[in-house]
């Protein structure tokens, strides 16, 4: 590994970073390219001005870096050719949410919703996770093959985020897949096509989020959306941010924990040591643990962008004001540096946390239920099924920001009868 000084825009090192951001990875992720470019330009400055980092400690500085902001941080390279007008209409109430806002308007769209996703608050929800779970894995008793992702890795945090929010449950599927064509633009490979899917995707999500927070103005419940279209005081929305953020709750309650599930139990069929283990474990700390190397393994979201909003520096590297900083977490998550033998995958880890949901003031809000979740339906899934199989080549989504499978062919196998010993949930 070459010490962490910058290296200035390098023809070489652009095209090789180009093909790590462009191509489409499949199976193998983009782990083999981060090597390349980590043993190689750990810093890179490009002819451009955007500042790529892919080692941990770096990454983990800038996501700190309070001088680091949100503003358009858009890396589609084909963008330039798309139409003012159409880049506007694009995620245009999407970017009005604390995803994309600074202090103080950050705070303010954060606080509202915040404590509905705190430890104590997530923990209160593990019952109906388990009973979710449970619900589904019945699904897949006595069937030669399953699909886990649309039949458990998908439908399961759809469900669980819809019940906190208060979508129906009839609505869940229809919503879902609006959701992809609206984060498209976020992924570096984006291009006009995929803009214009993001602008029609966003108006069905307005369309559908305004009706619903209208009806819960007029029959408001005990859900996240009822507290959104009733509140009150410092922090009040206007009409855009509260369906922004009704639009990012969703949004956010899946996408991310989605391709946990899925990359995770990719990455366990894969190492028949370490599903062996987690299928034992029933400590709670060992479960949680797990669920980190998972994340650290093959992360769900693999880049994230800032702009410096002022001067500052990340180690001895100066960064000047309107400078977008490229963050690889997928990379700093292997980090040899940090992490001993990087590509192996430990369930025993404890090297330090992953970057994969993000730090700072943008950490994500969701993480504590992402990682309950997680944590309940591996042990539970492997439990069940012991002799679960691959049932045929997995298919992974186009991209590298959102990294995830969109099918994952399985045998479940026999049924294990004893449950886990935590089985008083289903009573």
């Amino acid at each position: 590994m070459v010490t962490p000084g910058l290296v200035q825009a390098d023809p070489e090192l652009e095209r090789g970073l180009l093909e790590l951001l462009l191509t489409d990875h499949g199976a193998a992720g983009p782990y083999e390219g981060y090597r390349w470019l980590q043993s190689r330009a750990p810093r890179l400055r490009t002819g451009a001005g955007l500042v790529v980092l892919s080692g941990y400690r770096d990454c983990e500085a800038a996501l700190r870096d309070r001088a680091l902001g949100k503003a358009d941080e858009s890396l589609g390279f084909a963008l330039a050719a798309v139409p003012e007008e159409l880049r506007r209409r694009a995620m245009r109430r999407f970017r009005r949410t604390m995803l994309f806002r600074n202090p103080p308007d950050h705070g303010r769209l954060r606080r509202l919703v915040s404590q509905v996703f705190t430890p104590r608050h997530v923990e209160e929800l593990r019952a109906s996770v388990v009973l979710r779970v449970e619900e589904l894995l019945d699904g897949w008793v006595g069937r030669e093959s399953v699909d886990a992702i649309s039949e458990l890795a998908l439908p399961l945090p759809v469900g669980v985020i819809g019940d906190l929010l208060g979508v129906p449950e009839s609505d869940r599927a229809m919503a879902a897949p609006w959701v992809r064509e609206l984060v498209a633009p976020l992924e570096p490979g984006a291009d006009a096509t995929a803009v214009a899917a993001a602008a029609a995707a966003e108006d069905q999500l307005a369309d559908y989020f305004t009706a619903l927070l209208a009806d819960k103005r007029a029959r408001p419940g005990e859900d996240l959306l009822s507290r959104l279209a009733h509140a009150r005081g410092a922090d009040v929305l206007d009409d855009d941010e509260t369906v922004g953020t009704a639009i990012l709750l969703f949004a956010a309650g899946f996408e991310t924990t989605t391709n946990l599930v899925g990359n995770g139990l990719s990455a366990l069929l894969a190492a028949p040591a370490q599903r062996a283990r987690l299928a034992a474990e029933t400590d709670p700390a060992k479960l949680g643990l797990a669920v980190e190397e998972l994340l650290r393994f093959d992360a769900p979201v693999q880049t994230n962008g800032r702009t410096a909003l002022a001067d500052t520096r990340i180690g001895d590297l100066e960064i000047h004001a309107g400078q977008v900083v490229l963050m690889l977490l997928g990379a700093g998550n292997r980090d040899p540096a940090v992490f001993s033998d990087p590509d192996r995958l430990d369930l025993t880890r404890r090297e330090g946390p992953p970057l994969s949901f993000g730090g700072g003031l943008h950490f994500c809000l969701g993480a504590p239920l992402a990682r309950l979740e997680a944590a309940e339906v591996f042990p539970r899934l492997l439990t069940r099924f012991p002799e679960l199989a691959p049932a045929g080549d997995a298919n992974w989504r186009r991209g590298l920001s959102f990294r995830g499978l969109a099918t994952l062919p399985l045998h479940p196998g026999p049924v294990r009868t004893q449950n886990r010993k935590d089985s008083r949930y289903l009573s």
